[in-house]
């Protein structure tokens, strides 16, 4: 989606360690010091599959005055980075 696309490496980073650590239905909010783009992410459902965990999230992001929320889905991959399957 277009907010993936605003990404850079660091948020990328917040939002996999997001998947990785927090709890469902906790938000995580930053602001990219680079870009000013706001993001939230909230892990929606964690379930697992014979390749690994998956979790289901939200992504809120404000990038210059546009809201933008998408709904996705990741799964953790073998080297434990997490990786949109949809």
């Amino acid at each position: 989606g277009s907010i993936g696309a605003t990404m850079d490496a660091s948020d990328q980073l917040q939002a996999s360690r997001t998947l990785e650590t927090i709890p469902d239905g906790q938000p995580v909010s930053w602001t990219n010091p680079n870009t000013n783009a706001q993001y939230e992410v909230t892990p929606t459902k964690t379930y697992d599959t014979n390749t690994g965990p998956c979790r289901e999230y939200q992504t809120v992001a404000m990038i210059e005055g546009q809201r933008e929320v998408i709904y996705g889905k990741a799964c953790r991959q073998s080297d434990g980075s997490w990786k949109m399957v949809e």
